[in-house]
């Protein structure tokens, strides 16, 4: 090997090259740390597109510590972004170890298997690829480090208890006994969940409305909770009605009359709707001098919907029946070509189809509840309320998170309102129409 000398020329000439080299290099560095998508081509619109795991779903494997790692392979490479928060763990660990390959997503336990463990693996809708396309649904992965993996399940929904309809987007956690291991899911925008392959054993589940979107029921959530066991084949279908538990038996805090007959009575929580009530859950006394008013029937606020539509379906039909008296009457008086006119024009129909021509109404969904819970009560007394002062007691009412309550509060029955102007009066029947054709259009109208 020839060895030249270093003269003072030479070795500032190398410096001076050795200077150029390095700030090309940095440039070059620079300009290769921003990761961005190959330039030229037509633009990519398909997200990654998994073509592997490793090991299979399903696989019982001899895994300890922190050495093993589930690989996700997709079939171009991924983006760097959203790491730390691309995988969930069950039993629950929100951030589980995530480290990425060129086009593989390796996941394990921050504090390592474990064995005679089943694992749920949860990679998130965020992992996109260079050009920004996400995949679109969530994949679901399971291993075993011990047990063989069950062919069991649950399904169901989660209802909102106050609304009567399916919450959007609720989460199911199942927390198995007596380990506390959390398995969990998220609901569907129609409140449908599925968990499947889980350990057998006895569970905890709670279904709920996750606020602050951490991932475990609080105090302040909106909930429902079951006790279950699970076979090794079992799919069991289970529905929960979430709603805020109260912590006490319900208060009274508003008394209002409707009329001389009825009176509401308002309280701070909600009322069980299956619950039953009657005149001895209720009291009414008078101030005065301490008599108790006649009590008829004590309603929840949707039975006394049902009557009070009740009551005006009778008086419509009480009206519509004077009416049709009155045209039969005076079709009798008409003349045969008036007969004949009502031949040629039928009288429509005012009365409700018979039940076998009436549309079949739509059947209730699985566990969905038939009355809606409410904080009001209504009290129909056997006959008008003079005017005064009330004290009303309400006697074990039950609310909806199974809570007895005793309570009282003091109201005024106000004076009847004056009747107006030929209110009461005898009003004579209307006047009949000139012919039937007339009464049968009217009628239609």
């Amino acid at each position: 090997m020839t060895r030249f000398p270093r003269t003072g020329a030479a070795q500032a000439s190398l410096l001076a090259g050795g200077s150029i080299l390095l700030l090309l290099a940095l440039v070059h560095f620079e300009g290769c740390a921003n990761v961005a998508a190959p330039p030229g081509g037509p633009p990519d619109s398909i997200p990654p597109i998994l073509i592997a795991v490793y090991p299979d779903s399903y696989a019982v494997v001899d895994w300890t510590g922190n050495r093993e790692k589930v690989r996700f392979e997709f079939l171009e490479a991924i983006s760097e972004q959203n790491l730390q928060v691309a995988a969930i763990l069950y039993p629950f660990e929100p951030r589980p170890r995530v480290e990425k390959g060129k086009r593989e997503l390796r996941v394990r336990p921050r504090a390592g298997w474990l064995p005679d463990r089943i694992y749920h693996i949860r990679v998130e809708p965020v992992i996109m690829d260079l050009f920004q396309n996400r995949i679109e649904e969530p994949i679901l992965h399971v291993i075993s480090t011990g047990p063989a993996v069950p062919e069991n399940g649950t399904r169901g929904t989660v209802f909102d208890r106050i609304k009567g309809r399916p919450l959007r987007e609720g989460r199911v956690d199942m927390v198995l006994l007596p380990d506390t291991l959390r398995y969990g899911g998220t609901a569907d925008s129609a409140g449908d969940f599925n968990l499947a392959t889980l350990p057998v054993g006895e569970y905890y589940a709670i279904g709920y409305e996750d606020l602050n979107n951490n991932m475990r029921a609080d105090d302040f959530d909106r909930s429902d909770t079951l006790i279950i066991n699970l076979g090794p084949a079992d799919t069991l279908v289970l529905d929960f009605q979430v709603f805020r538990h109260d912590t006490l038996g319900p208060q009274l805090v508003e008394v209002a009359p409707v009329d001389s007959m009825i009176v509401q009575l308002g309280f701070d929580g909600y009322l069980d709707p299956d619950a039953p009530v009657s005149s001895a859950t209720v009291e009414v006394l008078s101030l005065a001098d301490s008599s108790t008013v006649a009590l008829d029937t004590v309603y929840h606020a949707w039975q006394y919907t049902v009557w009070r539509d009740s009551v005006e379906d009778a008086r419509r039909d009480s009206l519509l029946q004077a009416l049709d008296e009155a045209e039969a009457a005076a079709a009798q008086d008409t003349a045969g070509a008036a007969e004949a006119v009502e031949r040629e024009v039928p009288a429509p129909q005012l009365r409700p189809p018979a039940p076998a021509e009436q549309e079949e109404a739509p059947a209730e969904g699985p566990g969905e509840p038939a009355a809606l819970p409410d904080r009001r009560l209504y009290v129909i007394a056997t006959g008008p309320i003079p005017p005064g002062a009330y004290l009303v007691r309400v006697h074990r009412l039950l609310n909806l998170s199974g809570l007895e309550g005793d309570s009282e509060a003091a109201y005024d029955q106000p004076e009847p309102p004056p009747p107006e102007e030929g209110e009461g009066q005898e009003q004579s029947p209307p006047e009949p129409p000139p012919d039937t054709a007339s009464a049968a259009a009217r009628r239609g109208r």
